[in-house]
């Protein structure tokens, strides 16, 4: 069937062939269904051969990204810098001037294995672990040393360093303002300046460990496995009884900074918290029966873990409100207010709608992970029997849309006279 229009644009409909829209300021197009598409407007383009590849560019923020079997590979670069993940695992980053924490202009990462990295300023440097590392912040460390782990192993901050030969047996403590050493389990004594210090004899049988000694915010942990641990601050005090490898069988702490209180039997899947004032329950969990909770900002509830959990919104997070059944297989989830507001409803595998007027029939991924944008542009097309996208709809991979109270068929042809 041909059929002529009056619409201001150019539109060919040959599906699934090939299929051609263009008006004054963009234009698009598509080759056998959703396998090969296009689209290209005054600010912006992008390009899809599905499932391999996808890519899109902003002229206004000179800026791109895309990616590659995804999770395989994926990028993103502007002007300044361009960032490259593959499989989780491995980045490459790349920046035209170095930053004041990270003083590289290039960077290569195979984790856990292979870390590479230059700058102007700091050179060039290749750890292999475990054979050879020289690693700045890494791990909460301002730096990271090995060689042949476990064999020696060094980390360093601004105050203090710790050096293990080997690993974890034997350590010795120094710097500015530490000292100490360790011979694990037998005995270990360490001193980091006024901030913390710690012993034990025949680990874990006996531990004691002080945040801040000697100050108004001391903190002291005790620990004589497998009986009994306490935690005494200024603003914590806490006690917990007969443990089962690392998890104690009955805890009790009151937390000073809240004004709660938490009984826990057995810890962690029994606990309730009150409010010490009032007398209040803010939380009780009965794993995997029930929990409740409530924070200033969350209310959360979920029955028979996992076929139900509700979160809702408390204060400045009062527009939230988020549903599950099953972990993923439904989700209703709702955030913001007013022209702001966003709302996701899946049920996997059969349909996922976004506001504002965005739905799909089927899903799968992309129903698990509603904000993965590059799920959404490579592979949701794929199995996209139905969907509507603002005032679009189209059904069967686009054979028949209609938008605008007009009916495309397969077959279509209008022209700007």
């Amino acid at each position: 069937m041909l059929a002529w229009g009056t619409a201001h644009a150019f539109e060919l409909r040959a599906w699934p062939l090939l299929e051609i829209h263009r008006t004054e300021t963009e234009s698009s197009g598509r080759i056998f269904g959703p396998i090969l598409e296009w689209h290209r407007s005054e600010s912006e383009s992008s390009f899809a051969l599905r499932p391999l590849f996808e890519t899109s560019r902003s002229s206004a923020e000179s800026s791109s990204r895309g990616s590659l079997l995804y999770p395989v590979a994926s990028w993103q670069s502007s002007k300044d810098e361009l960032s490259v993940r593959f499989l989780g695992l491995g980045s490459y980053l790349w920046r035209a001037a170095p930053l004041p924490d990270q003083p590289y202009t290039h960077q290569f990462r195979l984790f856990p294995i292979l870390f590479y990295h230059s700058g102007p300023d700091t050179g060039s440097s290749v750890s292999v672990v475990p054979l050879y590392a020289d690693l700045e912040h890494f791990f909460g460390y301002e730096r990271v040393r090995m060689f042949l782990f476990p064999l020696y192993l060094k980390v360093e901050q601004p105050l203090y360093e710790r050096t293990w030969l080997p690993f974890p047996f034997f350590s010795r403590v120094g710097g500015r303002t530490g000292e100490g050493f360790r011979l694990w389990p037998i005995y270990g004594h360490t001193v980091l300046g006024a901030d913390y210090e710690s012993r034990y004899v025949a680990w874990p049988f006996y531990i004691r460990g002080v945040e801040h000694p000697g100050r108004e915010d001391e903190t002291v942990t005790r620990i004589s496995w497998p009986l009994f641990s306490s935690l005494d601050g200024p603003l914590v005090h806490s006690r917990s009884y007969g443990f089962l490898l690392i998890l104690p069988l009955y805890t009790h702490t009151i937390d000073l900074k809240s004004d709660t209180e938490i009984e826990g039997f057995p810890w962690p899947a029994w606990t309730r918290q009150t409010d010490r004032k009032t007398g209040r329950r803010m939380s009780l969990r009965l794993m995997p029966f029930y929990q409740d909770r409530v924070t200033p900002t969350m209310e959360s509830v979920f029955y028979l873990w996992p076929i139900y959990r509700r979160h809702t919104g408390l204060g400045p997070l009062a527009g939230y409100e988020r549903r599950d059944v099953l972990f993923f297989f439904y989700r209703d989830q709702i955030e913001g207010e007013g022209d702001e507001r966003l709302a996701t409803n899946a049920l996997v595998p059969l349909w996922i709608s976004r506001t504002p007027g965005d739905s799909q029939t089927l899903t799968f991924l992309d129903g698990v992970l509603p904000k993965n944008e590059a799920l959404q542009r490579l592979y949701a097309p794929l199995y996209r029997l139905y969907g509507t996208d603002g005032g679009r709809s189209d059904l069967l991979w686009g054979m028949w849309t209609w938008s605008d109270g007009k009916i495309r068929p397969p077959w279509y042809l209008s022209f700007d006279e």
